[in-house]
């Protein structure tokens, strides 16, 4: 069993707060590939990741889906459409394996808002959303090969890890695109992918000001 009080952000609770959290929520185990909530379901819990790692993503009314961003433990879920009052604005799908902390807010809604500490962390959370989603519309305006190229410089150390078909996914294009956007980088000798998909930068200053 997880102790609430070793999540940060129930460290600083009471033991009587602590009481509250443990009487109206649950822990659950989710596979990756699960989906914890989906876009214009409305809330009926707060989520705590736990564990793991999640992706957040809209599906457009064709069923095609645009990558947001990604969240890793420990982190809130959900939180924006629980305090609203409002549908989720987005799916939230395991990426691997996770443990969660299901709140249910209608039971414990007035609690989070009338507890200082409780409604900083929130805020805090509510910030660090607004800034993803910056971050999110930012990397939309981008051409195809500005995005890969901006991918693979901020995230060189833990390519290898991870398979073209989950890289395109965070880049909304497809896995052939992507390929073909690294073929042509390597043949104008930006980098270089070896059999491990490890990158190593030839020309990184050409990557950082493709589009300018």
């Amino acid at each position: 069993m997880i102790d609430l009080r070793n999540i940060s952000y129930f460290s600083k609770l009471s033991d009587d707060e602590i009481g509250v959290i443990k009487k109206y929520s649950v822990f659950e185990e989710f596979d990756a590939g699960d989906v914890i909530y989906y876009e214009d379901e409305k809330p009926v819990y707060l989520f705590v990741l736990i564990k793991g790692s999640v992706d957040l993503y809209k599906t457009n009314l064709k069923g095609k889906q645009f990558y947001i961003y990604h969240i890793n433990a420990v982190d809130l879920l959900g939180e924006v459409a629980a305090f609203s009052d409002i549908t989720y604005l987005v799916t939230a799908e395991c990426a691997t394996k996770c443990t969660v902390l299901k709140i249910d807010y209608s039971k414990t809604g007035k609690f989070f808002c009338d507890n200082p500490y409780l409604c900083r962390e929130l805020v805090k959370s509510l910030y660090e959303r607004i800034l993803s989603l910056v971050n999110a519309v930012d990397d939309s305006s981008l051409k195809t090969k500005e995005r890969v190229a901006k991918y693979i410089i901020q995230e060189s150390a833990s390519f290898k890890d991870k398979t073209y078909t989950e890289i395109s996914k965070k880049l909304n294009m497809t896995p052939e695109t992507l390929s073909r956007v690294l073929n042509e980088f390597k043949k104008r000798a930006y980098i270089e992918i070896d059999d491990h998909h490890e990158i190593t930068f030839i020309d990184e200053e050409k990557l950082k000001n493709l589009g300018s």
